[in-house]
């Protein structure tokens, strides 16, 4: 496959991946309940939090704003990886939140979402997806990222604490 085409497949996974994320869910989950805000991504100061791809780089954790907690109702994802024989891949979310007794001396709790792999036909690299729903509640000033993810996103609300 040429690069060209490969990009185009990794742009249309992540296009993919991305629905979660429209707005149209939010007014209706507003009407519902007007204690939550429409909704919630992890993508702040116009760039994405919460990835860490396993690369040089540090993570780039999301940070639950003051005053609320969040709840996540969805997560997605794709990696890249090397080309191999291996069919998936474990994705794990980290999460400090000390008023839950996480991340007091360093420790992180997680969770483990398994990543499949889809055809690509690329000789380059391997794509490996995961979307699925999933409730969780982090309090204000808790932080988290998945690992290891080339794009992470969640979708949920936030309530005032």
């Amino acid at each position: 496959m040429t690069n060209g085409r490969l990009l185009s497949l990794q742009l249309i996974v992540a296009s993919l991946l991305s629905l979660a994320l429209l707005p149209s869910n939010a007014a209706a989950a507003a009407s519902i309940d007007p204690e939550k805000q429409p909704i919630y991504v992890n993508i702040m100061n116009s760039s994405l939090c919460g990835t860490d791809p396993d690369g040089p780089q540090l993570p780039s954790p999301c940070k639950v704003p003051a005053g609320f907690r969040l709840i996540f109702e969805h997560v997605s994802g794709y990696a890249f990886r090397p080309v191999s024989a291996e069919t998936t891949l474990a994705v794990s979310l980290l999460v400090k939140d000390p008023q839950l007794g996480l991340g007091g001396s360093g420790e992180l709790a997680f969770h483990t979402f398994v990543a499949t792999k889809i055809p690509s036909g690329s000789n380059v690299s391997d794509t490996f997806v995961f979307s699925t729903p999933f409730r969780i509640m982090l309090n204000s000033g808790a932080t988290f990222y998945f690992s290891p993810a080339d794009n992470a996103a969640v979708s949920g609300y936030l309530v005032k604490e």
